[in-house]
């Protein structure tokens, strides 16, 4: 009985969840305003035309009975809207199933949003020209490869080098290339980026309450994907038949904290009307999807973030805090750590184990910083060393600790693991180029930069207390992040002009709220 009541149970949830998916995707066309298409060929009711143009536009429709040199021209304009819909759809529901994919959707969207921007506007020299921004990630990079010279692995570590460079390449072009976009491919990502994203928090929430029921459906029926890793799940007889999901789906969750903010910003900025019932609709998803897990990482991300937020509303000046408390947060990692140790943190019952257990990982590599404070041990060595030691079996585990005294494979911290493996100077480099990035944000208009604050708090709060810094998947889908928010932010960049147009047409221009106002600055990244 129980087990049917079960079934019957995930079956009106199934249903529940398919009925919000289906309500979203329908309500959204039918409250964005203006015509279809805002391109150079203005595809839209003959309503949106003066009416001395109307009988003229119909009797051109009537007589052409072939193929106009303007409807040639519409079809090739049609294919990249295409293209970019299907790419910025696809990017956040697959990456957040399988974070592990994020480094192939990276170059993906990259690729289709460069070919969308030279097919509208021609290559712009502008796809190659170094900022102040770029070259201080640049500078990160570069510091990689010299770390591998002394690094445990000096392969692995000219690997993360080389993926890092590759990175910022791709995200510096995509950031040039997106406000070359006309309005009607920056709405249409827009659009499926917040149809792609709610959707994604649907899969995520239905995962959490059928114990991965699609997930494992999936591993059973290809036998080549089963990974029998006790960490993740138990294998009976050749079938998963339990997934851990406190493992199984954490970088899930990070994806879905990366993907929100900017796909809050992409929905405000082509919904107006009703507006706030979409955007609350999304975050109530997505907040129900983190919560239902067991990230306590993202919870914290969430929290954190929302409040920023709402900060950023009442004042100005968040982003430039952020940005101060990035670089400060390279100066304060250690005494903090060490505090929290002296603070018997780590033998707290009413903590949860995982965090006491990082109390002793960040104390232990605090520590075995100042062995090598000034180049640090190299990139991506906490990996190497930790497997070293792990074969040695040299780590002491005194009584009450529920980690043994010694390193992680990686800090879970990504300040504690700067330092620790590329010294101060590798420091001082992530903090100027973190710093810059934060800074660059605070180009966007007024009212997407609140989204930016919160999502460049969202990556520092899940930074601080998870995941190593050189995993591929989460530095791709930092960068994902950035293209996102830029692709929202230019929304709201080109739907204010609009309005300021529709103003000037009606003749009530002066009354207008972006009258009057600074130019917004083009809104670039990094």
């Amino acid at each position: 009985m129980a087990s049917g009541d079960g079934s019957v149970g995930q079956g009106l949830l199934s249903l529940w969840l398919l009925v919000l998916l289906i309500g979203f995707v329908c309500w959204i066309p039918l409250h964005l305003h203006g015509p279809v298409c805002r391109g150079s060929v203005k595809v839209g009711p003959l309503d949106d035309l003066p009416l001395n143009m109307r009988h003229g536009a119909m009797v051109k429709g009537i007589e052409s009975m072939s193929e106009s040199a303007a409807a040639k021209a519409y079809r090739h304009y049609t294919i990249w809207p295409a293209l970019v819909a299907v790419s910025f759809l696809l990017s956040p529901v697959i990456t957040t199933a399988i974070p592990r994919v994020t480094w192939l959707f990276l170059p993906l969207i990259g690729f289709v949003t460069i070919l969308a921007a030279a097919r509208t506007n021609g290559v712009s020299r502008r796809l190659i020209e170094v900022n102040a921004t770029l070259t201080a990630c640049l500078l990160v990079a570069a510091y990689v490869f010299l770390s591998a010279t002394w690094a445990e692995d000096p392969g692995t570590a000219l690997g993360k080098g080389a993926l890092l460079t590759g990175v910022l390449l791709i995200s510096f072009a995509t950031s040039r290339a997106i406000p070359q976009l006309d309005q009607h491919q920056l709405r249409i990502a827009a659009i499926a980026l917040s149809i792609g994203t709610f959707v994604a928090a649907l899969f995520v929430t239905f995962e959490l309450l059928t114990d991965g029921a699609i997930t494992r459906l999936i591993l059973n029926s290809v036998t080549l994907l089963q990974r029998p890793n006790p960490k993740h799940g138990t294998i009976n007889n050749g079938q998963i038949t339990y997934l851990n999901l406190s493992r199984a789906f954490n970088q899930n969750v990070t994806i879905l904290v990366f993907n929100l903010w900017p796909a809050l910003l992409a929905l405000k900025s082509v919904i107006r009307s009703r507006g706030s019932i979409f955007t609350g609709l999304l975050f109530a998803a997505v907040a129900l999807a983190v919560f239902l897990s067991e990230q306590q990482s993202s919870q914290v991300a969430l929290v954190v973030s929302f409040v920023v937020f709402c900060l950023s509303w009442l004042w100005r000046g968040v982003i430039r805090s952020l940005a101060a408390l990035w670089c400060l947060a390279f100066a304060l990692v250690l005494p903090i750590d060490f505090l929290a140790y002296d603070a018997n943190l780590h033998m707290a019952q009413w903590l949860p184990n995982s965090f006491r257990a990082r109390v002793i990982i960040w104390e232990y590599t605090a520590e075995r910083f100042f062995d090598h404070p000034w180049l640090g041990v190299g990139a991506d060595s906490t990996r190497a060393m930790k497997e070293q030691r792990r074969s040695e079996k040299t780590a002491e585990q005194p009584p009450g600790f529920i980690y043994p005294r010694t390193i992680g494979s990686h800090a879970h911290n990504i300040f504690l693991q700067t330092l620790f493996e590329l010294g101060v100077i590798g420091a001082i480099l992530m903090a100027f180029a973190g710093a810059a990035v934060a800074l660059r944000m605070s180009l966007l208009r007024i009212e997407a930069q609140p989204f930016a604050a919160a999502s460049f708090t969202a990556f520092m709060a899940i930074a601080s207390f998870a995941w190593g810094m050189w995993q591929t998947w989460l530095i791709c889908g930092a960068a994902i992040l950035l293209i996102y928010l830029l692709v929202g932010g230019n929304v709201a960049a080109g739907e204010s002009r609009v309005d300021v147009k529709t103003a000037n047409d009606r003749g009530d221009l002066a009354s207008h709220p972006e009258v009057g106002r600074e130019p917004a600055k083009t809104e670039r990244l990094p």
